[in-house]
């Protein structure tokens, strides 16, 4: 099946560039306390992209997307507000995020925000205001309730975290509700006022010369007035764990669309700025419909999971993709990525459940298949090195309190073992406070004297190195960029192929996932002439027939042009 690309002269620099999500703690220590900043970020622009296209040390990203950098009292990283117009003292000064996107600009690399608006802190003015009277002029800025009569809370819905969704304040004399850590107070979006400070936030942003942003918790926003209870799944008898409802009265209800066209309306006011979304609801098919809006007028980028919840599987990574083709309305653009900040890294995830032994061979595969899908990508920092998690973190060093302080339900594992540090050379902790002996704010994966930036930069078939020369292909192919997307295998078992596909040129990309196979399509193509672009087993520039047999986790990328 094929979706057919939009006109050439439509796309955005959103659409053909590839993002890269930055973790501030855990990416570069610049001030040498062990905690990651925005100074470390500065000092390491050059590897991201050093503004020359034929860089033989940068990576080549186009955009970073940074994790929330905002005042915070830090209780779940950063993603817990207490200042939305302020940089948190832990990563530097809003002149130092001001030079950060100065520098970034210079290289051509866009500065993506997460916001975070779903919640503030507890520890925000706003909710300080809010609990102290109902006669507050914020008091209906956050979600209040009193008990349901003959019960001891307002309703059974549950915190994404574990256990009850809702807490009582004394001062107030009534529960106030959350969708993940009781320091983590929902905002009420009906109350006008409430928006209005948000999109003011927006502006604040947009003014200073950031990009986009990326909604975190998009899907999440608006709250059913009557509050009413959450239907429990047919056979769940845990009453206490998040995933055993129905979201029908606390998740993805109409008006959370409105709140979101709203936001990207102010978005629109700027010209060419991004708004990505994270959604997450039951049905992932779903979220790729709707939150682009009906005329693509919510989210630029809906940010769904289908590799991540795929097992590394060719008939399952294929299905997700010719669901997304189906579904995906006509102007708009998909998405997709392998990790983030809040799952397992894809290494730890799909060695485990592979036939392949060789991580390598893994990650080369995934990268193809990410980078060479239609779509934009996301790529999470150190997936370019094959960084996989950290599962040996002691307890006492483990810094995910908004998970751990769950006092009651079933509760999501701690994600810092996603979270660690940059492994950027050999020397003291990966060097990730350039080369100081500081104890780092995560413990350094042990793997890090042979799964590093300096390391694999003179290893020529390096994971990091087969990103970059990926990267460049992508960069110097308008198919791989914006092209049509065809399989050439319908029920795949062992490889995918299938083609990039514009008036002008066609780009073959084929990925074995096993060992030796011989390479069998249900679609027929011109087997002769073609150049390859990138492969683990021809040279580059060299011109071949399609072989008869893909080699074990095989890699090819290859090309025909036409008049």
């Amino acid at each position: 099946m094929m979706v057919k690309a939009a006109p050439t002269d439509s796309h955005c620099w959103w659409e053909t560039g590839v993002i890269y999500q930055i973790y501030p703690l855990t990416f570069a220590d610049g001030n040498g306390d062990g905690t990651g900043d925005l100074r470390g970020i500065i000092q390491r622009l050059d590897y991201l992209n050093d503004g020359q296209p034929d860089s033989q040390q940068s990576l080549g990203i186009d955009a970073i997307w940074l994790s929330p950098v905002n005042k915070s009292p830090m209780v779940d990283n950063g993603y817990d507000i207490v200042d939305y117009k302020d940089i948190c003292p832990t990563f530097g000064t809003l002149e130092e995020f001001d030079e950060l996107l100065e520098q970034a600009h210079q290289r051509r690399i866009k500065i993506i925000l997460d916001l975070v608006v779903n919640h503030t802190s507890d520890e925000h003015p706003w909710f300080a205001e809010s609990a102290a009277s109902p006669d507050n002029p914020k008091a209906d800025w956050y979600l209040w309730q009193s008990p349901m009569e003959g019960q001891d809370r307002p309703n059974n819905w549950q915190s994404y975290f574990g256990g009850t969704g809702w807490t009582y304040c004394e001062a107030r004399g009534q529960f106030y509700f959350h969708t993940f850590n009781k320091n983590q107070p929902d905002l009420n979006w009906r109350n006008a006022e409430v928006r209005a400070a948000v999109y003011d936030i927006v502006r604040f942003w947009l003014d200073r010369g950031v990009d986009g942003f990326r909604l975190d918790a998009s899907s999440v926003y608006s709250k059913d007035a009557y509050f009413r209870d959450n239907p429990l799944k047919y056979g769940a008898t845990d009453k206490n764990v998040y995933n055993n409802y129905h979201h029908l009265y606390d998740k993805n209800l109409p008006d959370n669309h409105q709140i979101i066209r709203e936001i990207r309306a102010v978005i629109d006011e700027y010209g060419d700025r991004a708004l990505i979304g994270e959604t997450f609801i039951d049905n992932r098919l779903y979220d790729s419909v709707i939150f682009h809006g009906v005329n693509n007028e919510e989210l630029h980028l809906p940010i769904t999971f289908e590799f991540p919840f795929s097992p590394w599987y060719p008939g399952y990574l294929q299905r997700e993709i010719e669901k997304k083709e189906k579904v995906t309305p006509e102007g708009a653009w998909p998405c997709y990525f392998l990790d983030n900040h809040d799952i397992p890294r894809h290494l730890s995830r799909w060695v485990e459940c592979s036939l392949c032994v060789d991580p390598q061979a893994i990650a080369k595969a995934a990268a193809t298949l990410l980078l060479t899908v239609r779509g934009t990508p996301l790529l999470y920092y150190g997936q370019e090195l094959g960084m996989v998690d950290n599962t040996d973190i002691p307890e006492d060093k483990l810094q995910d309190k908004a998970v751990t302080q769950s006092d009651e339900g079933d509760t999501p594992p701690p994600r810092d073992g996603a979270r660690t540090p940059m492994q950027w050379d050999d020397s003291a902790q990966a060097g990730f406070s350039f080369g100081k002996a500081v104890e780092s704010w995560l413990p350094v994966h042990e793997n890090y004297p042979e799964v590093n930036v300096q390391q694999e930069l003179q290893e020529p078939d390096s994971i990091l190195n087969f990103y970059r020369r990926l990267l460049q292909v992508r960069k110097q192919s308008a198919a791989l960029q914006w092209g049509d997307w065809r399989s050439l295998i319908h029920y795949p078992h062992e490889h995918m192929v299938y083609l990039r596909e514009t008036d002008t040129e066609t780009v073959l990309v084929a990925i074995n996932f096993s060992y030796e196979q011989p390479l069998t399509m249900d679609v027929s193509v011109g087997r002769e002439a073609w150049t390859v672009l990138l492969s683990t087993e021809f040279e580059a520039s060299k011109l071949i027939d399609l072989p008869d047999n893909l080699q074990a986790f095989e890699v090819s990328i290859l090309q025909k042009t036409h008049a």
